[in-house]
């Protein structure tokens, strides 16, 4: 499970600058911390930290010819439980698939390969579900699980793929993780059109000046996209 590095390390600044005061010490370390805290939770800074990874993905999709399917990467897919017998699909995972029928439903009948990773109990696949909930046809699903991380992902998509001779892609993720995603799947040797979603955005309006959680929690995962990129450049996965 993914934690959240941000929110720790300030409320540690807070914490031992809050401690240090009784000594007369440790304002300028509660000062960063609470600073800290309204930054990461203030949305006109949660946008402007977001550009650099969300700029590569064109915010209108245009189809391009010689397309052979669509990949869509899932997110976090909760197992079935004793009290609750299903598997429940998180936010993110609903929105990819969403956005990977549209895109099927904009282009024409092209195979969608749903990359829905190991779960650790087996179940019917949630992402089927959703594709053919949103008007793609069960024969044209394809389910990749098999996977741990996008690298994986990518590896296992491609082997599919290339079986059946298709070398150019759509690919469907969210605008902060299409950086990552679209460089490993490049790295394997594809085509890769960008068809990305949950874009950040700012109208201006008053409630955008106040801090919030959605702005943590995308500033988080713009965390998480920067250091797996420098990872993944350090693995010679992208």
């Amino acid at each position: 499970m993914y934690i959240q590095p941000l929110i720790l390390l300030l409320l540690a600044c807070c914490t031992a600058g809050w401690i240090r005061l009784r000594h007369g010490q440790g304002k300028t370390l509660l000062a960063i911390g609470l600073f800290g805290l309204f930054l990461i939770s203030w949305p006109p800074a949660e946008w402007l930290f977001s550009r650099p990874l969300e700029s590569i993905s064109p915010r209108e999709f245009q189809p391009v010819s010689g397309l052979g399917a669509i990949v869509v990467l899932g997110a976090g897919i909760s197992s079935p439980e004793y009290e609750r017998h299903y598997a429940v699909p998180d936010r993110d995972t609903v929105e990819h698939c969403a956005m990977a029928a549209w895109v099927y439903r904009k282009i024409g009948p092209l195979p969608v390969l749903a990359c829905e990773g190991t779960q650790k109990k087996t179940f019917p696949s949630v992402m089927r579900e959703l594709l053919m909930g949103g008007g793609v046809p069960d024969d044209l699903i394809w389910i990749e699980n098999r996977s741990h991380n996008t690298h994986e992902n990518a590896v296992n998509a491609v082997r599919m793929l290339k079986a059946r001779s298709v070398g150019q892609i759509v690919l469907v993720t969210d605008a902060q993780s299409m950086p990552r995603a679209a460089a490993c799947f490049r790295k394997q040797g594809l085509i890769v059109l960008p068809a990305a979603c949950d874009f950040g955005h700012m109208e201006f309006l008053w409630d955008d000046f106040i801090p919030n959680w959605k702005a943590i929690r995308r500033n988080e995962r713009t965390l998480h996209e920067v250091i797996g990129l420098l990872w993944y450049s350090l693995r010679g996965w992208v």
